[in-house]
């Protein structure tokens, strides 16, 4: 049988979500939840982007589970919750997936059709220097994925199917076998670094933090533009800062940061190729809703005792 949990939101979601999880379950809001005289009693969190450890979930001694609204968990101390007994599972795909690629794709055309310049023409009378501009093409351009999971091959579909784009993958974690399966080349890392458009989008770990550094933004070409709509500290932001203002290369579009918000001083914030985003790519309307529900979802199978599809740490129940 069920029984209710009770559930600390601690990061905003969706009002559906929020309802669901309140049919079935007792709601610590996310609105001053560190404050709720309940919540030693806490047996589920939900969290989105705040980071959490045991700080946070060392004053839970009833809590079973933590629930990430999303697919990345670098913000969630896994192993600290494992040693707890304490299941982790995130909510991965779905719409989600594809808010966060066309995010990503939203960002190649701004770049590659300078968008925010050409805005700049029309309001400052300058309309007569378009005979001057060339501006870019995604149609029949070398598209470079770093990662190949659920985004990345959303992305490569809309980029392949949708633009004619030739598009190739590294993922060390994903067989070739599988990347020609879907139509994408697969390429090692330097040979990927030297498309037209790169794309980011893997998870961050040990093994790819800095994984884009000053070696590797040495290897892309001049006129190559790279988005980072999957996590901050994959790129390191000085080294890129340097290359966008030697012309190493043309722009970059970034939608995450190593910290967030990014302080005032960001060397990125003062380069006019560089546009930037507050970590919105997978903020849509259909994205976080489904996430939303998705949450509900696994909150209500471990109310059941059963254990979700996306648990991350199963050896708790070794």
């Amino acid at each position: 049988m069920s029984s209710r949990e009770l559930v600390c939101i601690i990061d905003p979601i969706h009002p559906l979500g929020m309802e669901r999880m309140a049919n079935a379950h007792d709601i610590i809001a996310p609105a001053n939840w560190q404050d709720d005289p309940r919540l030693a009693e806490t047996s589920v969190i939900v969290i989105r982007t705040s980071p959490l450890g045991p700080e946070v979930f060392g004053r839970m001694p009833r809590l079973k589970a933590i629930v990430k609204h999303g697919a990345g968990v670098d913000n969630i101390d896994i192993p600290a919750a494992t040693a707890r007994g304490v299941l982790v599972a995130n909510t991965p795909g779905g719409n989600n997936s594809t808010a966060v690629a066309e995010g990503a794709v939203s960002m190649m055309l701004a770049l590659l059709r300078r968008t925010r310049e050409m805005d700049t023409l029309v309001r400052g009378n300058r309309w007569d220097e378009r005979w001057g501009v060339r501006l870019g093409d995604l149609t029949g351009a070398r598209v470079g994925l770093i990662g190949f999971g659920r985004i990345a091959r959303c992305v490569a579909t809309i980029c392949g199917a949708g633009f004619g784009a030739e598009v190739a993958a590294f993922d060390p974690m994903v067989a070739d076998e599988d990347i020609r399966a879907a139509g994408v080349e697969p390429l090692p890392l330097a040979e990927i670094l030297k498309r037209d458009v790169i794309s980011i989008h893997t998870p961050l770990t040990e093994g790819t933090r800095n994984l884009i550094d000053t070696v590797e933004l040495g290897l892309m070409a001049p006129h190559a533009i790279l988005v980072n709509c999957s996590r901050g500290g994959i790129v390191n932001e000085a080294a890129l800062a340097e290359a966008l203002k030697t012309g190493q290369i043309a722009a970059t579009g970034i939608d995450v940061f190593d910290a967030e918000p990014p302080s005032p001083d960001n060397p990125l914030f003062a380069l006019p190729n560089c546009l930037l985003s507050p970590h919105v790519a997978g903020v849509t309307e259909a994205g976080m809703r489904d996430m939303a529900l998705n949450v509900a979802r696994v909150v209500d199978l471990v109310s059941l005792g059963e254990r979700p599809d996306t648990l991350l740490n199963p050896e708790i129940f070794a």
